[in-house]
């Protein structure tokens, strides 16, 4: 029987779209799931990609998924990769808590949610869990702060899994993943249109280019970033892997230059220091 995984958040354009293809052309037998499936045109046509329905922020959903990848794929999954997420830019006084929460059930509950359905099939093929994170929750970025923050919950919540899994024969795989050519920004939660009252409003233009992608400019191509991200997983990695875009020159020079030295190489070009007090 083939190899099986089960990929979140599979639309078009996305990462996920990229990493269900490159595990089939591994040899895999691929569940592609995301929650309107008709938004995963271009996968339905190949032959070892199943596109399945499932939302991240629905128990039932994922009850039901769980179910019926249990029967077809005989009670085992090789691979769970945690794709699905949003994207939300805002500086924080605008931000709107209830929408900061629906950002939160997916790219931080929904990990956590779908990784507990999917556990017992994963322990009975001692599997592979890939979390897809961000250098977001390693860097701290201005007018992104509740993405940050989700990120950097993802990330450490998909550590903490990695060290109590690893007793079950389980690996865990924390991808921090820098910049990549996908659809997130056009799914943003909602655009970064700032309020009237906004103390920002003097630089909307350079949060608008940030929360638009548009100052992203280092994009690698999904497909590299899937081709490493599965030989990662196929490699035997655990733990943090840093791919795509400027990650590996964010996961040094996070360690090796003085805090605030890189928070201004970070901002200089952001708006941050044009800020003035009414």
């Amino acid at each position: 029987m083939k190899r099986t995984a089960l990929v979140t958040g599979c639309s078009d354009g996305s990462l996920g779209s990229a990493l269900a293809l490159e595990f089939a052309k591994q040899d895999f037998h691929v569940f592609a799931t995301l929650r309107t499936p008709a938004k995963a045109a271009f996968l339905a046509s190949h032959p070892a990609i199943e596109i399945l329905p499932l939302d991240v922020t629905d128990s039932s959903s994922i009850s039901s998924c769980a179910a019926t990848v249990e029967k077809k794929a005989g009670g085992c999954l090789d691979v769970l990769v945690n794709n699905a997420g949003m994207m939300f830019c805002m500086p924080l006084l605008d931000t709107n808590i209830e929408e900061s929460k629906k950002l939160f059930d997916v790219n931080v509950w929904g990990l956590l949610a779908v990784t507990q359905a999917f556990a017992p099939m994963l322990v009975r093929s001692k599997g592979v869990v890939l979390n897809i994170a961000s250098i977001a929750g390693a860097v701290r970025m201005a007018w992104q702060g509740v993405y940050n923050t989700s990120k950097a919950s993802a990330r450490w919540l998909s550590e903490t899994l990695r060290i109590e899994m690893q007793g079950l024969g389980v690996r865990v795989v924390t991808a921090m993943i820098g910049e990549v050519e996908t659809n997130i920004y056009d799914n943003a939660s909602q655009p970064p249109s700032l309020p009237s009252t906004s103390y920002y409003t003097a630089i909307k233009d350079l949060i608008f280019q940030q929360g638009t992608g548009q100052m992203a400019k280092e994009n690698e191509r999904p497909e590299v970033t899937a081709a490493n991200l599965v030989k990662d997983v196929l490699g035997g990695r655990d733990g943090h892997v840093w791919r795509g875009g400027v990650a590996g020159r964010a996961k040094y020079l996070h360690w090796m230059l003085p805090e605030r030295l890189f928070e201004w190489f970070l901002h200089s070009s952001r708006g941050v220091y044009q800020i003035k007090a009414p």
